[in-house]
């Protein structure tokens, strides 16, 4: 999966900490725990597998009685299970599954945790792009979650683009065109400076050419 899938995850959960729908706050433990998660993710890390082993031995204290922590222990076996994919294939997508049922354990665990709901959004999207596992028809409650039941509009500038974004992808996977057009655009002008509006418009771009 790419290195960019999350890489705002701790500027969103730091926001969310004041923000009414997120109504709890983040144990220290957990936060280091996404604080090695996103540094394993990030370009040049010198040791990226060491920080997941630390990330996953941090969280897995609290992941069943925290979503946010079982969400992103899944998001860390995932990235485990990339850095496994080369060599032993069949052990990596064992640790794709594992991470995955940690995943839906967090949203099932709070269903209206926006954290957790655009993390699945996010990991589905490139897990399904990247791998044999296609979560397609699990990340569509997700897509549901901010467009049709509107909760995308009580999100930041910055988080709104990158939930219009992967929701946009989602229909772009599945083959609807004009829908996936219309988010596209809808990301690029909600935050049309952050990462997420740069990638949707140069998805414009390409489908305006």
């Amino acid at each position: 999966m790419k290195k960019t899938i999350l890489a705002g995850l701790w500027i969103l959960i730091i926001g969310l900490g004041a923000n009414p729908l997120f109504a709890q706050e983040v144990n220290p433990q957990i936060q280091k725990g996404i604080e090695y998660h996103n540094r394993a993710r990030s370009a040049g890390e010198k040791n990226p597998q060491g920080l997941i082993e630390d990330c996953l031995a941090l969280l897995k204290p609290f992941t069943q009685t925290d979503a946010i922590a079982s969400a992103v222990y899944g998001s860390a076996l995932t990235v485990k299970a990339s850095f496994l994919a080369g060599d032993n294939p069949m052990k990596s997508l064992g640790f794709l599954e594992k991470g995955n049922q940690f995943i839906d354990k967090a949203v099932a665990m709070d269903s209206k945790n926006v954290f957790c709901r655009l993390l699945r959004l996010e990991n589905g999207i490139e897990v399904s792009r990247t791998s044999p596992l296609k979560r397609y028809g699990i990340i569509k409650s997700d897509v549901e979650f901010f467009i049709d039941e509107g909760k995308i509009e009580q999100l930041s500038d910055c988080d709104k683009a990158e939930a219009y974004l992967y929701c946009a992808f989602f229909y772009l996977d599945s083959g609807d065109l004009d829908t996936a057009l219309e988010l596209f655009e809808e990301a690029a002008q909600a935050a049309p400076e952050s990462e997420s509006g740069k990638r949707a418009k140069k998805r414009l771009d390409i489908y305006s050419e």
